[in-house]
């Protein structure tokens, strides 16, 4: 009998060499969001979801195909707003012109911090997608009639075929860039419990096919399915992981990835950006300027050990 609650497993150390002098993109899944996020609260160099949330590899691929020239328009007028039916509703304008400037703004973005990048990692979120009628399968279907899409389940085969054609292309440009992929933990319930079940087998197969090409896999979706096997660890939703598990799943990650010396130089710039987030309740008081004095100082000595720290500044 086992004095464990729960199955732990541990994640191999992998030499990926992730560190504060790495360059990172996350792309995908809201997950991808979250990674992202708490890399840069750790002080890395990380651009996330520039494009907006992208659940389907075909839409991450469509993403990256995008950045490397690939300037195809598929807008859509909402009322009096633009939209493009590739990438998330939050980049949207006024007109179809505006849209444009601004979508070729991030693509050029993209693409400058993709051939300068260290790490690029991606999280699949689901294989069911939705496409026009011109077999274009949309990111975002921005709430218009449901008779302008069918419903698609991709296959394996193409999924796999389209993510290797594009990290080609990318090796291209940047042959020393690392590739991390990820299965989002998050249920996609909309589709049904079984066609949710069906449609993670298939991503997570296609990440093992991947693997075959030399990229790296972090199973969060293995921890939050597993390990943190209960209701408690999701928000209200019950299909996103809450805050304790996001945290759970991020200290499984950095074990994982980061050696010792990044490891507690992530703990200090953590400890940093949480003392700028304490709410002081005497601004004018002499303890008051002595705290931010204090945070200044540690401001200062972390970038003076490491100058390519993405750290917050102190209020003024």
């Amino acid at each position: 009998m086992t004095d464990s609650f729960f199955i732990e497993f541990n994640i191999p150390k992998e030499n990926i060499n992730l560190n504060h002098q790495s360059s990172v993109i996350t792309l995908g899944s809201c997950f991808s969001d979250e990674i992202g996020e708490k890399l840069s609260f750790a002080g890395f160099d990380v651009l996330v979801n520039p494009l907006g949330t992208l659940f389907h590899p075909m839409s991450i691929v469509h993403a990256l195909s995008f950045a490397l020239g690939q300037r195809e328009k598929h807008l859509v007028k909402k009322s009096d707003v633009f939209l493009d039916y590739a990438f998330s509703g939050k980049l949207y304008a006024m007109s179809e012109q505006e849209l444009s400037l601004k979508l070729g703004d991030i693509g050029d973005q993209l693409a400058r911090k993709l051939s300068a990048s260290t790490h690029l990692i991606l999280t699949f979120g689901t294989s069911i997608g939705y496409e026009l009628t011109s077999s274009f399968l949309v990111a975002n279907c921005h709430q218009q009639p449901a008779s302008n899409f069918h419903k698609v389940n991709s296959s394996i085969d193409a999924m796999y075929e389209a993510l290797s054609t594009i990290l080609d292309k990318l090796y291209q440009i940047n042959s020393d860039l690392k590739v991390l992929v990820t299965v989002s933990p998050v249920r996609h319930l909309k589709d049904g419990i079984i066609e949710n079940g069906r449609s993670k087998a298939k991503l997570l197969s296609l990440c093992e096919m991947l693997e075959g090409r030399g990229v790296n896999y972090f199973p969060a979706y293995e921890i939050f399915m597993d390990e943190l096997r209960d209701y408690r660890f999701s928000k209200e939703d019950l299909t996103h992981p809450n805050e304790i598990a996001v945290d759970y799943i991020w200290k499984k990650f950095k074990n994982a990835y980061l050696d010792v010396s990044t490891l507690k130089l992530t703990s200090e710039v953590e400890a940093y950006h949480r003392s700028l987030n304490h709410r002081i309740l005497y601004p004018e008081s002499q303890g008051a300027n002595v705290y931010k004095e204090k945070l200044i100082q540690t401001h200062e000595n972390l970038i003076n050990r490491m100058p390519n720290l993405r750290l917050k500044s102190l209020p003024l």
